[in-house]
């Protein structure tokens, strides 16, 4: 009964199929049915993405003979075992490459494939080299130019050319450039300056490795006067040290911002106007009235989204790497401002593994953490927080008692422990409490279902 089905509705349905398994190559399995289908698949290369897969694993002479001439997919996964077929397969076809993808690559083979990538690659649209061990690319590099390339991602990689090859490609949507080793430092000007050009952006990342030496500290740069505009950037990370993630938000300017992801090596005295001077759409901005404190074994992340879903999806996270030796929570409210955060209600403080260290710290940074929530009405503790946080509760005496989270109404906890220390330190806040002021403070516990959290009034909580 298919056959009745005219050819643009089977056109339809095999998109569908293409884009729903997320394969490039699942287009066989259709134009193996019958000749019909062979026959509208090969009439619509462009509207089903057709492309051919060049990897280690594929004869690429047979490969090329059996199907038409369409644009081929090269990816190499570190220790490919037909490199030479790779190399041979970018030599011999470089006006049909239209993608090239190095996962974990090893040295020798970055040598062998940059080696031949020094021409131009006319039909190339998306270049992602991740170095193993790391890499550096040569200055001859597609022969430094590449006006069709879409995506570029890097990752371990040095690459001093960049800002050459990136200035022929203004059509770039998305750039990532992601550990950054020591052996490539680029100051934040000639980054800004780099990404001038790039108008059509919609990711942009630009992330650092931990572990390379911390530049010396430079003086503050005032704001500049003019910014560039990236009028469809819709998502932003940043990871590195203040400075220079500072300078770099300072530049830029994105009215259609979504999504904005901050990772800082060093204490958070980051100035956040700089984000709302980056993001035009205050009033989009001042929706984000909702806040998760997340701690995980290396870094604390504070995830801000809109309460009552009234942002799209709009979001931002922030997140603050723990300092090898020993960042204390303390430095989180002492000896900075955090004017952008304080509108905010913080409600849930989730913890994945916490650092050893803080088991042994006392309740001293756990109520100085509790005290930078004065909007939080409803807060919501993991097992691993509640028994740190709650023993800080617990210790508040005379005026802390009502100044300390000063419009909590509810406590959810993710479970209580047997030993009842949780239920008797949070028991004996509420009681103080509701002494002191008349407000009282009910405390419940999350309910699972179906693998996510919830408390009884139904108010859904990221897992």
């Amino acid at each position: 009964m298919i056959e009745v089905l005219p050819e643009e509705i089977l056109l339809e349905v095999f998109a569908f199929y293409v884009y729903e398994v997320y394969s490039n190559e699942k287009w066989k399995t259709l134009v193996h049915v019958c000749r019909r289908w062979r026959s509208i698949v090969f009439a619509a290369p462009r509207r089903l993405n057709l492309q051919l897969i060049c990897d280690d694993g594929t004869p690429s002479s047979k490969m090329l003979r059996v199907w038409p001439p369409l644009p081929i997919v090269v990816r190499v996964n570190g220790g490919a075992d037909e490199i030479g077929l790779i190399v041979l397969t970018l030599l011999e076809e470089r006006d049909r490459i239209c993608k090239v993808e190095v996962d974990n690559g090893l040295d020798d083979e970055l040598k062998e494939l940059v080696g031949v990538m020094k021409v131009p690659f006319p039909a190339l649209t998306d270049l992602c080299i991740h170095s193993l061990f790391g890499a550096s690319l040569p200055e001859s590099l597609l022969g430094g130019s590449a006006p069709n390339l879409r995506t570029l991602h890097l990752m371990n990689v040095a690459f001093p050319a960049l800002p050459n090859l990136l200035s022929s490609s203004s059509g770039l949507v998305s750039l990532s450039l992601f550990d950054i080793p020591h052996s490539w430092y680029t100051s934040f000007e000639a980054m800004v300056d780099c990404l001038s050009s790039l108008t059509r952006l919609e990711y942009l990342e630009i992330g650092f490795n931990p572990y390379r030496p911390r530049p010396n500290q430079a003086s503050r740069h005032p704001p500049p006067l003019t910014r560039t505009v990236f009028p469809v950037l819709s998502e932003i990370s940043l990871r590195g040290v203040m400075e220079y993630l500072d300078q770099i938000l300072a530049h830029i300017e994105a009215p259609l911002l979504n999504d904005v992801h901050i990772e800082f090596f060093d204490p958070p005295t980051f100035d956040t106007s700089r984000i709302t001077a980056c993001i035009g759409h205050m009033e989009i901005f001042g929706a984000l009235d909702q806040a998760y404190v997340h701690f995980r074994d290396d870094d604390l992340n504070v995830v801000l989204s809109s309460r009552k879903g009234t942002t799209d999806g709009k979001m931002l996270k922030l997140s603050l790497r723990w300092k090898d030796s020993g960042w204390k929570l303390l430095e989180l409210t002492q000896g900075s401002s955090h004017p952008f955060l304080e509108s905010f209600d913080p409600c849930g403080l989730k913890a994945g593994v916490l650092p050893s260290w803080t088991k042994n710290m006392g309740n001293a940074p756990w109520s100085h953490l509790i005290r930078f929530l004065t909007a939080t009405e409803s807060m919501y503790l993991t097992h691993r927080l509640a028994i740190r946080i709650a023993p800080a509760l617990k210790a508040l005496t005379g005026a802390g008692v009502t100044e300390v989270l000063p419009v909590l109404r509810n406590v959810f906890v993710e479970r209580l422990d047997s030993s009842r220390r949780v239920q008797n330190a949070l028991g004996h806040f509420a009681a103080a409490r509701q002494l002191l002021s008349g407000h009282p403070v009910d405390v419940q516990c999350w309910e699972r279902e179906r693998g996510k959290r919830t408390n009884r009034s139904g108010y859904w909580v990221m897992g």
